[in-house]
């Protein structure tokens, strides 16, 4: 993380740029994924992709709708699209339309609501699906899943003409198998913790960790946030390679944020833990 606050964490087969800081701006860039999570004020790196999701219709998380299709209109790009939680789409609809009127202008624009349950394409073999999240307002957690084809054991000893003949006389040698690459909660409250158990195993987690301060446990409940000690209570549930934590209070240094979580983190977590903070505080 720069000066400007901007991150960018090795998350093994890709990387996570960005910027979260709760009420100020959040955004995550999955480069070789082609996607991002959350829009903030919609920097210039998210204008050329096609696909953005957001988490919930806060201000922070979501501001950079109408730039991102004001600049692909103005850059003479297809429109893109922008996925919302499905009980915001309309409005979100309304605003661009709301835009346009303001500025004189007819955009082109795609806003695409989905509900849990919901998946997204990205690519063959890869598509994004829609959890429920616990917030204040319509949320929606985001997991990325690879979509895989292998040799079915039964047919492990066959060599490969043999292979080869099965399926040309129609015979299914395969099986689909899934690997969940990214779990990403955007803005939730606990309760994600006991209504989601995909999360616990993806490779890589993204979860807020808003509040850290003792005190805060009160503060966290009432705007249905997470609380570092919500997540520890829990450290054996978590099976994920990487950890992020994001969208911490602006209320806290990232001297305190990382102190707090240092000194509370159990062992089985602090390896696998990274905070989305300026160098030298993402590693505990």
């Amino acid at each position: 993380m720069s000066a400007s606050g901007h991150v960018a964490i090795d998350a093994g087969r890709f990387t996570i740029e960005g910027k979260s800081r709760a009420g100020n701006e959040t955004w995550f860039h999955l480069k070789e994924l082609g996607l991002a999570f959350d829009i903030g004020r919609c920097p210039d790196s998210l204008v050329g992709l096609q696909k953005i999701f957001i988490s919930h219709a806060h201000l922070d998380h979501s501001l950079g709708i109408p730039r991102y299709f004001a600049q692909r209109n103005l850059l003479g790009l297809p429109c893109g699209r922008i996925h919302v939680p499905s009980a915001a789409a309309e409005d979100y609809r309304e605003l661009m339309a709301v835009h346009g009127r303001l500025e004189g202008f007819r955009y082109e624009f795609e806003i695409s609501g989905l509900s849990p349950g919901e998946t997204v394409p990205l690519r063959r073999g890869l598509e994004v699906r829609t959890h429920a999240a616990s917030h204040r307002i319509p949320s929606n957690a985001y997991e990325v899943v690879e979509i895989r084809q292998k040799l079915d054991p039964q047919f492990a000893d066959r060599s490969g003409p043999e292979i080869a003949a099965l399926r040309a006389r129609g015979t299914v040698v395969t099986l689909e198998t899934e690997a969940s690459l990214v779990f990403y909660t955007g803005d939730t409250d606990r309760a994600i913790l006991d209504m989601n158990s995909a999360m616990f195993r993806s490779a890589v987690l993204m979860i807020e960790c808003s509040f850290t301060g003792p005190d805060d446990r009160p503060r966290a409940e009432r705007y249905r946030h997470i609380h570092m000690e919500d997540l520890f209570e829990v450290a054996d549930r978590f099976e994920n390679e990487l950890i992020v934590l994001t969208h911490f209070s602006l209320r806290d240094s990232p001297a305190e944020i990382h102190s707090r979580i240092s000194a509370r983190c159990p062992s089985m977590l602090k390896d696998r833990i990274r905070l989305a903070l300026p160098e030298p505080w993402v590693r505990i």
